[in-house]
């Protein structure tokens, strides 16, 4: 039996790569005004971010619609496949609440293994596309889990923001926390916690401070970068994102670097500047 790793829109995977990879993406909803859209289909990030300080209120997104997960998961199901979903972090989405309740109501449930990335956006993308190496090696499904929650626990998210205001109205960071950092004009720095919420992890004076210290942070961390494909995502600054990739290139000797764009789920809620860095620790 093999498998198909499936994942939701908030990984931020590159289309070709996960096609590549074969990687099956189910869309999210994204609202704007009256009008609600499915990323990947009919919303995309090169027309999301210009207009975005412009909209009157901040996007609104969702979990995937359970009929469309049960139909995606039955489609790998019925090319005698079992499945291994993984989606967004139960400490920012429903999603995989919702995907546990929605795996019972499979032709095969046995086959279709539910799992918390605890994770997002391009970090949550480079747990899964590890996954789709594992796969290849491992043909059971309790060896196949015991790799995939040891290269979670492991994954590690730190990311910063032009400003913690869409953070803030989004109830993802305390009001405390926007306004200290609006009052002191500081670029924060954060990261996703083990049991995927985010938290504040610094402050820096200025977006080159930041960059150089997401890099601090993961030279600190990082285990065998010889080893590692490091992952950055970013939402119209991929300016930044280069700038990002050169500094690790210099100061850390990893094996190499993707580069992602934030889609317009995660950037709902982190607006436009944000820059991420993934890699295990």
């Amino acid at each position: 039996m093999s498998y198909v790793v499936l994942v939701d829109s908030s990984s931020d995977i590159p289309l070709d790569l996960a096609t590549e990879k074969g990687i099956s993406v189910v869309p999210m909803p994204v609202s704007i005004g009256n009008a609600t859209y499915l990323e990947g289909i009919n919303i995309f990030p090169q027309t999301f971010y210009p207009n975005f300080n412009s909209m009157d209120e901040l996007p609104k997104t969702s979990q995937p619609n359970p009929a469309t997960l049960k139909d995606k998961y039955e489609e790998i199901l019925a090319s005698d496949k079992e499945v291994i979903a993984i989606h967004l972090s139960s400490g920012l989405s429903s999603t995989y609440t919702t995907a546990q309740l929605v795996r019972e109501t499979c032709s095969r449930p046995e086959m279709v293994h539910v799992i918390d990335s605890l994770g997002a956006s391009f970090g949550y993308g480079l747990l899964a596309l590890l996954t789709s190496e594992k796969i290849k090696v491992i043909n059971n499904w309790p060896d196949l889990e015991s790799e995939i929650l040891k290269l979670r626990e492991k994954m590690r998210y730190v990311f910063t923001l032009d400003t913690l205001e869409y953070l803030v109205k989004g109830g993802r960071v305390s009001k405390t926390a926007g306004f200290i950092g609006g009052l002191l004009d500081v670029k924060p720095i954060l990261h996703i916690t083990t049991d995927g919420r985010i938290e504040p992890f610094a402050k820096v004076r200025s977006r080159k401070g930041a960059i150089r210290k997401l890099v601090d942070v993961m030279q600190e961390e990082i285990s065998d970068p010889e080893q590692q494909i490091i992952g950055i995502s970013h939402s119209a600054c991929i300016e930044d994102a280069q700038i990002l990739a050169e500094e690790i290139k210099y100061r850390i000797p990893v094996k190499d670097i993707l580069i992602s764009q934030i889609g317009c789920v995660v950037g709902s809620h982190t607006g436009p500047g944000t820059l991420a860095l993934f890699y295990q620790r």
